[in-house]
C-alpha cells in the first residue's frame, strides 16, 4: 500500500470519494475498510452514533497505519469530537455546521468536514477553513445547485453526500463537486454478508467512474 496523502482533504479530493462505512456487524468494518484502501480509496468515514464504533476506529487505525485517513462521522458537538480524536480519528465529519466543533478541530490540528445545506453555510464553512464541505442531504439538491453556486463561491470544495449512486455520480462531479460521499452504493451487502470480493469489485468500479469524470 502507498503512503496516504498529506491531509484528509487532499485524500478526499485525490480519490474523489469519501467511503462511508456503517453496518450491523461492527467486526466487519475493519475488513471492509482494508479492502477499500487496498483498491485506492484513501479516506474513510465511520459514523459514531453507535458508541462501539469508536473501538473499531482504534482497531482500523492501528491496522492501516499511515495508508489511509480515518474519520469519525456524525460528530455533532465537542464531546463527540473529543471521543473520536481520542479513539484515533484523523478527521471529523458532521451532518451540520457547528462553529464550536470547527474551532475545536482547528485547535487540535484535526481536519473537519462540516455538513452544509445553504449557500450561507457553505460560505461560512469555507471561510472558516474547511477545504471540503459535505452537502447534505444531497438528495434534496441537484447538480444544478452546485453549478450555479460555484461562480460566486469558486473556492468551495463541495462534496455531495446522501443517496449518491453510480447513475448520478458523473452529473454531480461534472457540475463541480470535488468528491462524493458514498455509503451503501459503494459497500453494498458486503458489511452484512462478508462478501469482500464484492466490496473490492465495487471499489474498483467507483474509482473508475470518478476517474472518468472530467
Amino acid at each position: 500500500m502507498t503512503t496516504r496523502p498529506p491531509s484528509a482533504a487532499q485524500a478526499i479530493r485525490d480519490s474523489r470519494l469519501l467511503a462511508i462505512l456503517r453496518g450491523p456487524d461492527v467486526d466487519r468494518l475493519a475488513d471492509v475498510a482494508e479492502v477499500l484502501v487496498s483498491q485506492g480509496i484513501r479516506a474513510l468515514e465511520f459514523p459514531i452514533a453507535r458508541p462501539e464504533v469508536l473501538s473499531v476506529v482504534t482497531k482500523i487505525a492501528n491496522r492501516l497505519g499511515d495508508t489511509a485517513w480515518l474519520g469519525a462521522g456524525t460528530v455533532r458537538n465537542v464531546a463527540d469530537a473529543q471521543r473520536a480524536i481520542d479513539a484515533g480519528a484523523a478527521f471529523l465529519v458532521a451532518p451540520s455546521m457547528s462553529m464550536e466543533v470547527v474551532d475545536y478541530a482547528r485547535e487540535r490540528g484535526i481536519g473537519f468536514v462540516p455538513g452544509v445545506f445553504t449557500p450561507s453555510e457553505i460560505d461560512a464553512a469555507t471561510q472558516a477553513g474547511a477545504e471540503v464541505v459535505k452537502l447534505f442531504p444531497a438528495s434534496s439538491h441537484s447538480p444544478r445547485f452546485i453549478r450555479q453556486l460555484l461562480p460566486p463561491l469558486p473556492d468551495a470544495g463541495i462534496m455531495p453526500t446522501g443517496t449518491i449512486t453510480r447513475e448520478d455520480a458523473r452529473e454531480w462531479l461534472d457540475a463541480g463537486a470535488v468528491a462524493l460521499g458514498v455509503g451503501s452504493d459503494l459497500v453494498g451487502d458486503s458489511m452484512r454478508t462478508g462478501d469482500y470480493d464484492a466490496a473490492r469489485t465495487s471499489a474498483r468500479e467507483w474509482l473508475k467512474i470518478v476517474a472518468d469524470t472530467v
